[in-house]
């Protein structure tokens, strides 16, 4: 799942990862701090922004939650990061 080089296209799973990454890196967060609070377990909070799991629209949801952010957002920066326009 993971990009082998800089020019391989990133997953979806990748870039949604990044994205989720992104906003707690800019809240100042730990994901352990992110995973009491969402209750998912560090290690697949780890795996979701890793990207090497795919997230539900469950999980999706309660990340979009807890960042106050609405989950069509992530999901559009996440296409934009696929891009390589963001």
């Amino acid at each position: 799942m993971a990009s082998g080089s800089e020019h391989d296209p990133l997953t979806l799973e990748q870039a949604l990862g990044r994205v989720i990454r992104a906003l707690r890196t800019a809240k100042g967060l730990k994901q352990i701090d992110v995973a009491v609070a969402t209750g998912f377990a560090a290690t697949t909070l780890r795996k979701m922004e890793s990207g090497r799991q795919s997230m539900t629209i469950r999980s999706l949801d309660a990340l979009a939650t807890f960042y106050d952010v609405p989950i069509e957002e992530l999901i559009v920066r996440a296409k934009k990061l696929r891009r390589g326009s963001l």
